[in-house]
């Protein structure tokens, strides 16, 4: 068989089983395929964006919502990309609460598959290893849970991680038309999650550093710039500061002695990201379901990278790199932007609050496949389909078990 009908029949294998666990994990929520779910405070400010409004008419009847309390006016605090998203389907289907939010959040999960497929194919793996980490990243993650729910942090790290995986895949062409869309879709997943802005940031430079020409830059360039431009101004209309998306005026933490971020949550933050998952004497699993758990059990793509990291750098052992994939990919370059992002992360004053896992640390795959692509002859063996057919288990029981927790 060619290798793109390879490709395209693998590919399609992967998006049918994501697609029965999805259509089977809303069975067993008791038919919630159809359903809007009661948190996509980004349906609701699409629904007052079409009503002329910028900030949430009547917010104080969504205490539930994290919200924005500013000069008296309630504001969708996050990001604003994926409220973008959701303005044509709140026209659609005419209100923020008639979406299908589990059929959306089935079909955002396809696309981010078929983007983490593809910019492994690009990269020149083959079809068996394309798939392996498609079913990783889609089923053997947080991503499966965060892909069963439309609620508004979910439906961040959704987004934010569909528009990653489409950037390292435009970053793999060659004309400045991909370079364009590489760029427009790296500044859309800061849009949905700011830290890919070191994503972006370090790819523009590598850019800059390898082709020392203004004319290559400005295809990168300008469509960063201009979805920034779009970005900083409605920070700015809505509360006067470019850099303000409106988390610092969220009751929770104007109320917090050291407000969102702070140096003094990085140790207790990073410890909740060590704590273990054990059985107790009947055999029951046992686990912090409050700002996570030991990081690398939910997202055991961290030990793949981790295991691999160490058994390339053993003396006499080598093994074939790409060095034209326009990102760095050097394995001390990759552990250190994953370092400081886990700091940064850790400076939140939360870690995500209720969940199955450690949900944050999914904004490191697309480091982690990075890694991998610059990689592309590496097939995995036994252990490692072992390790991500246990990371597909633990993370479909982790969300059908969150159904009850």
């Amino acid at each position: 068989m060619p290798q793109k009908r390879q490709h395209a029949a693998a590919l399609l294998e992967v998006l049918a089983c994501l697609t029965l666990a999805l259509v089977l994990y809303h069975s067993l929520a008791g038919g919630t395929l159809l359903q809007a779910g009661p948190y996509n405070s980004y349906a609701l400010q699409a629904e007052n964006w079409l009503a002329g409004r910028n900030y949430i008419a009547d917010g104080e009847s969504y205490p539930w919502l994290e919200l924005a309390v500013y000069e008296g006016r309630y504001y969708q605090s996050f990001p604003p990309v994926p409220a973008v998203l959701m303005l044509p389907l709140v026209a659609a289907f005419g209100g923020w609460q008639a979406l299908p939010g589990g059929l959306i959040m089935l079909e955002l999960a396809l696309l981010c598959a078929a983007g983490g497929y593809l910019c492994c194919m690009r990269s020149g793996m083959a079809p068996d290893t394309c798939a392996y980490f498609t079913v990783f990243v889609s089923m053997g993650s947080n991503l499966f849970w965060m892909s069963t729910s439309d609620g508004v942090w979910f439906l961040a790290q959704l987004c934010g991680l569909l528009f990653a995986v489409w950037g390292l895949y435009f970053v793999q062409g060659r004309s400045p038309g991909q370079t364009a869309l590489a760029s427009l879709c790296m500044a859309l997943a800061v849009g949905c999650r700011p830290f890919y802005a070191l994503l972006l940031a370090c790819w523009l430079v590598w850019r800059a550093y390898k082709q020392r020409s203004v004319c290559a830059i400005l295809p990168a360039l300008l469509p960063a710039a201009a979805v920034a431009v779009g970005m900083m101004a409605y920070n700015y209309v809505r509360f006067g500061s470019v850099t303000e998306f409106g988390h610092n005026y969220l009751p929770e933490f104007t109320r917090a002695d050291y407000g969102q971020f702070s140096l003094h949550y990085l140790l207790p933050n990073l410890l909740q990201l060590l704590r273990p998952v054990t059985l107790d004497a009947q055999g029951v699993l046992q686990f912090e379901k409050f700002n996570g758990f030991l990081f690398f059990i939910a997202n055991p793509l961290f030990l793949l990278a981790m295991l691999r990291g160490a058994a390339v750098s053993l003396p006499g052992r080598t093994e074939p790199r790409r060095n034209d994939l326009p990102l760095p990919a050097a394995g001390r370059c990759i552990a250190a932007v994953c370092a400081v992002l886990t700091a940064l992360t850790c400076m939140h004053r939360t870690l995500g609050g209720w969940q199955f896992g450690a949900r944050y640390m999914v904004d490191l795959f697309p480091w982690l496949l990075i890694w991998f692509m610059a990689r592309p002859t590496w097939r995995p063996g036994a252990g490692a389909k072992a390790l991500c057919g246990m990371a597909v288990l633990f993370n479909l029981y982790g969300a059908v078990y969150m159904l009850g927790a």
